[in-house]
């Protein structure tokens, strides 16, 4: 009910800000285009963290589905690319170049999990460094690897990555947003579907 209720307001307001740019970008005003575009991606990141915490309820009260359907990896993988394209500036993404492989999987919830290492690597590298995403396939499984150029995790950190709200305390990252769920979730659903 609360993640509806927050919900709620910032599609509207999504909506307001989109109709915001379009009335921007038709009188050239691109002061105001570039504003509402950062108001854009805030508003994404406030829907990503209610929809992490609506996850994490559904995983509790085992309601999340994986809804398995056939699809091509790199179809996605090359969606996904376009996304990060046109909303990192701030580092380089390589995508590796992939063939067609076909999998049996839920779509969007392998998409999230591809997008949330990746929205991790934007955050926990320095700007202007390289991430590289590369998908390979390994008898049976597809293997999704984003490599980043930031300072690594601890081997004492390492066994608690995937737990619920667990975030690696350093001081360099102690501004950066979050509530240690991101991973967590990407776990579960790794999990349900035998990876």
């Amino acid at each position: 009910m609360v993640s509806h209720e927050l919900k709620t307001p910032l599609t509207s307001l999504s909506g307001y800000t989109q109709l915001m740019r379009s009335k921007a970008v038709k009188v050239q005003d691109t002061s105001t285009a570039g504003m509402v575009d950062k108001a854009v991606r805030q508003i994404s990141r406030m829907t990503t963290l209610i929809n992490g915490f609506l996850n994490v309820s559904r995983l509790e009260s085992a309601q999340i589905y994986i809804d398995p359907v056939k699809f091509d990896m790199a179809a996605l993988i090359k969606k996904v690319d376009e996304e990060v394209q046109t909303s990192v500036s701030s580092h380089r993404v390589i995508f590796a170049p992939l063939k067609e492989n076909w999998v049996n999987a839920d779509r969007d919830k392998i998409g999230q999990v591809i997008n949330n290492l990746i929205s991790n690597a934007v955050k926990y590298s320095p700007p202007d460094s390289t991430i590289n995403v590369s998908c390979n396939a390994d008898d049976s499984y597809l293997i999704v690897k984003v490599k980043d150029q930031g300072i690594g995790i601890s081997p004492e950190d390492q066994p608690r990555l995937f737990e619920r709200y667990f975030r690696v305390a350093n001081s360099d990252y102690r501004n950066v947003a979050g509530f240690g769920i991101g991973l967590y979730l990407c776990a579960e659903i790794i999990k349900r579907h035998n990876g």
